[in-house]
């Protein structure tokens, strides 16, 4: 039978329904806000048009016949799929979509780790993860989250500053109790190295511990081994793996610090002057939930950097 063969009769099928779910007639009329009289009427056309009886009537009370009740099972179970795929339906499409660009090494040691507590704080909210290297550079026009290294005052941005350039070498407890802090005695250890950028802050931390300064073969003429690898990602994991000491940017390790899996391998750090910060672009419409997404990641960022007694200036 094609379904528009019943379309006409729709309204006739819902009143049925009611009727046979309550047991009256009258019940449904209210339901309904009609006359009882005009159940009845509804009724006995479905029968007509069906050919067969739906109800046993008698003064007291109806009752469904065996057709009545197989005709009903089916309506009652369609209306509930019906309105189990209605709410489905408009879940989905309340949820909001937002998409961020983070570094893949602030993704997977601090944001990842966090996405249960995320989803709590933001059910309705989807993520899409655009993952970078580092924190410079223009994020992608789509992007309605990034965390970039900008200038306060940049017109392009709103701007919320997230966790200040601080950078200081770490390493697994393991590691530590092993080979002893860095400051003792550096050449026992296995330094794990990004790029020339971290060189220079190799650099910078060493000399104090009798480093060698300029670019002219300082790595090759220090003691120790150095490994080096192309992505952060893995410098942090070897390294809370217990292979060597990294350089770790608080705005990435602040978790893993917190929880001790990284500590600190020695008491010399770098600041920078510089602040990672949360960007949303201007050139994009601010959704309504960006501002609250952001309060709560600088809140969670600053309950990192009080565990670890990082000051915010």
């Amino acid at each position: 039978m094609a379904l528009r063969s019943i379309a006409p009769l729709a309204r006739t099928l819902f009143i049925f329904e009611a009727a046979a779910r309550t047991g009256s007639f009258s019940a449904a009329a209210r339901e309904f806000n009609v006359t009882q009289p005009s159940v009845s009427r509804n009724i006995a056309q479905l029968e007509a048009w069906m050919e067969v009886r739906l109800f046993l009537r008698t003064p007291a009370c109806i009752t469904l016949t065996p057709e009545g009740e197989e005709i009903y099972r089916v309506l009652r179970d369609s209306l509930e799929r019906i309105d189990h795929t209605v709410g489905t339906v408009r879940r989905r499409a309340a949820k909001t979509r937002i998409t961020l660009s983070f570094s893949s090494s602030f993704a997977t040691q601090w944001l990842v780790p966090r996405l249960r507590v995320f989803k709590a704080a933001f059910p309705d909210v989807e993520l899409r993860l655009d993952l970078v290297q580092g924190m410079l550079g223009q994020p992608p026009s789509d992007v309605d989250i990034a965390t970039r290294v900008v200038e306060p005052d940049d017109p392009r941005y709103h701007i919320w500053p997230f966790a200040p350039e601080i950078i200081m070498p770490v390493c697994s407890p393991a590691y530590l109790a092993e080979r002893g802090p860095l400051d003792a005695d550096p050449q026992r250890h296995v330094f794990l190295n990004l790029n020339d950028e971290h060189k220079a802050h190799w650099n910078r931390l060493l000399n104090p511990c009798g480093g060698l300064e300029g670019d002219g073969g300082w790595v090759g003429k220090w003691a120790g081994k150095w490994d080096v690898f192309s992505d952060y990602s893995v410098v942090l994991q070897a390294a809370q793996n217990g292979e060597g000491i990294a350089l770790g940017w608080v705005s990435v390790i602040s978790r893993a610090l917190g929880e001790g899996v990284l500590v600190r391998a020695g008491t010399g750090e770098i600041r920078t002057g510089r602040w990672h910060s949360l960007i949303a672009p201007k050139a994009r419409p601010l959704q309504p939930v960006v501002p609250a997404i952001c309060d709560w990641l600088v809140a969670v960022m600053r309950d990192d950097l009080a565990r670890i007694d990082v000051a915010l200036s």
